[in-house]
């Protein structure tokens, strides 16, 4: 085979994560009020329960697992629900996603510290939520900046679960964030 002249087009690379765009948890996150623009126009492209799918697939084929990692049907669609609501939740709070998510972000992160979740796996996922967007919104110098504003906010999201799931301590084990997830109840109702 010959090589490729400049005048050829060659199969895009897949998009891969990059840690330098990430924030480290003590920065504050670097999107504008012009990504907050692209984000918000890109995923309002995007029809939601086709974004879930298709994020738990490019999930499970970027992390190399089946799914049977989720235990059964029902658990692999509640976390489909859960990939959509938490972007649709950091896209209503681009404003301040530090202060408006982290309480979220917190509580599924520790909700998965019994699970074996590394850094790696939250990885994986910031990057099957960039591609599943990009998918949507095509890639391209036309799309560079929207591209470049997911990358952005799901390094983002991606930092900070992988920061709250090293971070297992838990008043109690009966109300642990995953016990609060799966019953829908906060702490402060176990109490009252």
């Amino acid at each position: 085979m010959s090589r490729l002249t400049a005048n050829q087009l060659a199969a895009p690379k897949p998009l891969r994560r990059c840690r330098s765009a990430s924030p480290a948890t003590s920065r504050q996150l670097n999107l504008v009020p012009d990504h907050h623009k692209l984000i918000r126009k890109s995923w309002g492209r995007i029809p939601k329960t086709q974004f879930g799918k298709a994020a738990l697939e490019a999930f499970i084929r970027i992390s190399e697992v089946n799914h049977s990692i989720f235990g059964d049907k029902e658990t692999e669609n509640r976390h489909i629900k859960y990939f959509v609501d938490l972007v649709q939740s950091s896209v209503d709070n681009l404003e301040d996603l530090e202060a408006s998510v982290k309480p979220w972000l917190d509580l599924i992160g520790r909700g998965h510290s019994d699970f074996k979740i590394t850094g790696k796996h939250w990885e994986n996922f910031a990057e099957s939520l960039l591609n599943t967007a990009t998918e949507w919104n095509g890639p391209g110098r036309r799309h560079k900046e929207t591209v470049r504003a997911w990358m952005l906010m799901t390094s983002f999201l991606a930092d900070r679960l992988a920061h709250a799931s090293r971070a297992t301590a838990h008043a109690s084990p009966m109300l642990t964030p995953r016990v609060q997830m799966l019953t829908g109840r906060s702490a402060f109702e176990f109490n009252n």
